[in-house]
C-alpha cells in the first residue's frame, strides 16, 4: 500500500545530514505519477499502467437519479467534454456495499468513506452510502488527466479513503458584499468538489428577515431564494449553516432608528443590551427567520463573537466587570442553546473572550466551539472537554490584510510571518497536543477588508485537506494539488502568481501614511473595554507646489517616501511578469477563468499603486527642475510635464477602477445598491473600522488615493501654470485648452 501517513516518531530517526521542514516535503504515490486529488486520499496503492478513459465507456449505477451518478456524468462533460456513450468495453460502476473499507472507523466517517478500484476496462466506486459514492466520484473526476495527444488517463490501482474529521466547514462572510445566486451555486459545487460538507454563511443584512424587513439590505435574499440555495447545498451533502451576529457586531441592525433604543450604550451601535427582553426577542426573531430559511439543516451558528461589552447596559442589575461580563456571556449562551435545542438545531459558537476559563463548566454539553486554535491553553481545553463541548480546529485565511491573503511567508506589519497556509497545517497537531478533541475544521475568511471570495479558494481547500487527512500530505504537495485541481493540469505556475500577488498586496498595504481620521469619529471602545480611541485614515501627502514668482519649492514627496518609491520601481518589473502570467493563464487554464480575471483586476490595482508613487516622485522632480531652469520657457515646460504625469495617474485610476468594478460585479451585486425604491442605509460600526466599510461602494480600495486630493492638486498646478505663462508671456504647449462646455 502507498501509505503516506507516517508516525511522527519515525522522523526523529531520519538524521541524514539535513533538517526536515515542518511540512515534510515528500510526495505521495499520486504526486510522483503526476496525478492530484484534494483532499489527498488516506491509502493509495498504484500499479505502473495508466488506463485510457474515453467516450466509449459506460456508467452503471443502481441509482441513476442519485447525485453521484449525476455528478460523474455532468462533471466529465464540464471538465473534459466527455460524454459516456457506453458502446465499448470500459465500464464505470457505482455500487453500494456494506462497508468499502477493511478497517474500523466511526459511523460518521463510514458515511463519507469510499473505495476506488481502477483496472483495465473497469473502474469501481463503492461506498456504504450515497455520500461516499459522491466523494468517490469527485476523486475520480480529479484523477482524469489529459495527455498531450488528447487522451484522458487514470492510474491503475486502488484508493481507500475516509475523513479523519467528520465536519469540514468553510466560511462565507457577506458583511460588505452580496454574491449573486449563480455565484453561490458555483461555490457550492466547488466546495463539494473539495469534500467540504458545511458552509457557515455569515449573512448579516443580506437576508430579508420577514419578521423585521427593515434589517434586510436592498435586494437581500428572499426566503424562497435562501431555501433554494439550502436545498442545492444539501443535495451536495453540504450543510448551509446560518451565522447571525448577536449580541455584538450588530451595527447592521442597531443603525436603524427602529432599534436604536436596544443599544447596550446609546453611544454605540455595536452591541445590543443583553438585559433587555425586547432586544432578546429581536435576536430570537432573527434566529427563527434564518431557521425558516434553511430547512433540513442540522446546525445554527449563534456567533457570540467579540462580546466585549456583555452586561454594560444600564438595564443590567450587576456591575460591569470582568467576572460579570463572563457570566453574562454564559447566561446568554445557555439561554440560546435551550432555545435552539427545542428547534432541533445543534449550536455552534465562538467560545472565547470575554468568557473566563472557570466559567466554562457552566456551559451546556453539545455546543460546538468553532474557534479552537493553538493560542488556547491546556486548562481551557480540559475545561471544554469536561463540559462536553465539541471543537472545530479554527484557521483563518483572512484577517485584516488588504487585497490578497498572506498565504505564504512574508513580512507583515514589520515582522516576518510563516503565512496562513503553514498556520493551517500546524493547527490540528498543535491543539491536539494540548488535549483538544476535534470533530472538524473551520476555515474562516473574513470580509472585513473586502477581499474577493475568489482569493480564498486556496485557503478553504487547504484547511479542508487537513480536516480530511490530518498532518498529511506535505503542504507543498497540497498546494500543488490545489492548483492542478482548481485550474486544470495544464495550468501555468500559479504558485508564483499567488506569491507575486501577495507581494504586491503587502506593498499596497504598507504604502500609506496612517493619519488621524478626518472621516470618522473616535471608536467607542475596543476589546480592552469602553475607552474611545482615534481612528486612522490611509493616505499620502502630495508634493508641495512652487511659488508662482520664483518657482521655488521644498522637496517633500521624494524625501519622505524615498524607500517606498524605490520599492515601487523595483516591484514594477515583477508586476509585469505577474500580469503576463495571468494573461497567459487566461488562455491555458481548463477551468475557473473568472478566478483569473479577479486576480488580474487585483494585479492591476497593485500596479496602479506602484505607478502612482513612481510618477508622483517624477512629477516632483519636474517641479524641482522648473525652479532650476535657466530659461523661463524651459521652466514652464517642466511644470507642464508634471501636470501631464498627474493627469496620466488620474486616467489610470479611472481605468483600473472601472475594470475592477466590471469584473467583480460579474459575481457580486453592486455594493450599496438601491432596489425597488429601497436605499441602502450606510452607517459605520462605532467599534470596528473595517476597510471595506469606509465607502458604500467598491471605492473603498481607492479611498487612500482619494484622500490625496489629486484632482484638487492638479487644478492648483494648472492655475499655477496659467499664471506663470501669463506673467512671463509664454506659450503653454502640451496641455489641451479646456472648453467651457467641458
Amino acid at each position: 500500500m502507498g501509505y503516506f501517513k507516517v508516525p511522527s516518531t519515525v522522523f526523529g530517526l531520519l538524521v541524514l545530514g539535513f533538517i526536515l521542514s515542518s511540512t515534510l516535503a515528500f510526495a505521495n504515490d499520486l504526486a510522483t505519477r503526476g496525478y492530484s486529488i484534494i483532499p489527498a486520499p488516506q491509502e493509495i496503492s498504484l500499479k505502473e499502467r495508466d488506463i485510457v478513459v474515453d467516450e466509449s465507456w459506460g456508467v452503471r449505477s443502481a441509482m441513476a437519479d442519485g447525485m453521484a451518478f449525476k455528478r460523474l456524468t455532468s462533471g466529465a462533460l464540464e471538465f473534459y467534454d466527455l460524454a459516456f456513450k457506453g458502446n465499448g468495453k470500459g465500464k464505470i460502476v457505482l455500487k453500494l456495499v456494506a462497508s468499502p473499507l477493511l478497517k474500523k472507523i466511526s459511523a460518521k466517517q463510514e458515511e463519507q468513506a469510499y473505495r476506488l478500484e481502477i483496472r483495465p476496462d473497469l473502474i469501481v466506486v463503492s461506498s456504504s452510502s450515497e455520500q461516499g459514492l459522491f466523494y468517490g466520484v469527485q476523486s475520480l473526476l480529479q484523477l482524469l488527466r489529459p495527455r498531450e495527444n488528447g487522451d484522458l488517463v487514470v492510474p491503475e490501482g486502488l484508493i481507500s479513503d475516509w475523513p479523519d474529521l467528520e465536519l469540514r466547514v468553510i466560511h462565507w462572510d457577506t458583511k460588505h458584499h452580496q454574491d449573486r445566486m449563480e455565484t453561490l451555486k458555483r461555490y457550492l459545487d466547488w466546495a463539494a468538489y473539495f469534500k467540504v460538507n458545511a458552509v457557515a454563511f455569515e449573512i448579516e443584512d443580506k437576508y430579508e428577515y420577514p419578521s423585521h424587513p427593515v434589517i434586510g439590505a436592498p435586494g437581500a435574499f428572499t426566503k424562497s431564494e435562501m431555501q433554494e440555495i439550502t436545498s442545492y447545498a444539501l443535495a451536495r451533502y453540504i450543510q448551509l449553516i446560518p451565522v447571525v451576529q448577536a449580541p455584538s457586531h450588530m451595527a447592521f441592525v442597531l443603525k436603524h432608528k427602529e432599534f436604536e433604543h436596544l443599544k447596550a450604550d446609546p453611544r454605540s451601535n455595536y452591541h445590543a443590551c443583553m438585559c433587555d427582553e425586547e432586544a432578546m426577542d429581536l435576536i430570537f426573531d432573527m434566529y427563527q427567520d434564518m431557521i425558516d430559511a434553511t430547512p433540513g439543516v442540522d446546525y445554527f451558528f449563534v456567533s457570540t463573537d467579540e462580546v466585549y461589552y456583555a452586561g454594560s447596559c444600564g438595564k443590567c442589575k450587576f456591575e460591569y466587570n470582568e467576572t460579570n461580563r463572563s457570566q453574562a456571556w454564559v447566561d446568554y449562551v445557555n439561554r440560546v442553546h435551550k432555545w435552539m435545542a427545542k428547534r432541533n438545531r445543534k449550536m455552534l459558537a465562538w467560545v472565547e473572550y470575554p468568557l473566563l476559563s472557570e466559567h466554562i463548566e457552566q456551559l451546556p454539553s453539545g455546543i460546538i466551539d468553532a474557534i479552537m486554535g493553538p493560542y488556547r491553553d491546556e486548562v481551557w481545553i480540559a475545561n471544554e472537554n469536561s463540559a462536553g463541548i465539541e471543537q472545530l480546529a479554527y484557521s483563518s485565511m483572512q484577517g485584516a490584510e488588504l487585497l490578497f491573503p498572506n498565504y505564504f511567508p512574508t513580512e507583515y506589519r514589520n515582522k516576518p510571518i510563516d503565512g496562513r497556509l503553514k498556520d493551517a497545517f500546524r493547527t490540528i497537531p498543535d491543539v491536539r497536543e494540548k488535549g483538544a478533541q476535534l470533530i472538524g475544521t473551520f476555515a474562516a475568511a473574513w470580509d472585513d477588508a473586502g477581499l474577493h471570495n475568489e482569493t480564498f479558494w486556496l485557503g478553504w481547500a487547504t484547511v479542508t485537506q487537513y480536516g480530511w487527512t490530518n498532518e498529511a500530505p506535505s503542504l507543498e504537495q497540497s498546494t500543488n494539488d490545489f492548483f492542478n485541481v482548481f485550474y486544470g493540469y495544464n495550468r501555468p505556475e500559479m504558485a508564483e502568481v499567488y506569491k507575486l500577488l501577495e507581494k504586491g498586496a503587502r506593498f499596497y498595504e504598507a504604502l500609506w501614511d496612517r493619519t488621524p481620521s478626518m472621516e470618522r469619529d473616535s471608536a467607542f471602545g475596543s476589546s480592552y473595554g469602553i475607552k474611545p480611541y482615534r481612528l486612522m485614515d490611509l493616505t499620502l501627502e502630495m508634493p508641495k507646489l512652487p511659488r508662482v514668482d520664483n518657482l521655488l519649492v521644498e522637496p517633500r514627496f521624494g524625501t519622505k517616501y524615498q524607500d517606498k518609491i524605490a520599492q515601487a520601481r523595483e516591484l514594477i518589473s515583477q508586476n509585469d511578469r505577474l500580469i503576463s502570467l495571468l494573461f497567459y493563464s487566461l488562455s491555458r487554464v481548463g477551468r475557473n477563468r473568472y478566478n483569473i480575471e479577479v486576480l488580474l483586476s487585483i494585479a492591476r490595482l497593485e500596479r496602479y499603486a506602484m505607478n502612482m508613487v513612481s510618477k508622483m516622485a517624477k512629477a516632483e522632480d519636474y517641479l524641482l527642475g522648473a525652479a532650476k531652469a535657466t530659461e523661463k520657457q524651459k521652466a514652464l515646460n517642466q511644470l507642464v510635464e508634471a501636470y501631464k504625469l498627474v493627469d496620466e495617474v488620474m486616467e489610470e485610476e479611472t481605468k483600473v477602477r472601472g475594470e475592477l468594478t466590471r469584473v467583480w460585479e460579474k459575481s457580486q451585486f453592486e455594493k450599496g445598491r438601491s432596489v425597488d425604491g429601497k436605499h441602502f442605509v450606510h452607517v459605520m460600526d462605532d467599534v470596528k473600522d473595517h476597510f471595506a466599510d469606509r465607502r458604500v461602494d467598491l471605492g473603498y480600495m481607492f479611498a487612500p488615493f482619494e484622500r490625496m486630493e489629486m484632482k484638487q492638486w492638479k487644478g492648483q498646478l494648472r492655475e499655477l501654470i496659467d499664471k506663470y505663462s501669463k506673467k512671463n508671456n509664454l506659450v503653454i504647449d502640451g496641455i489641451p485648452v479646456e472648453r467651457l462646455e467641458d
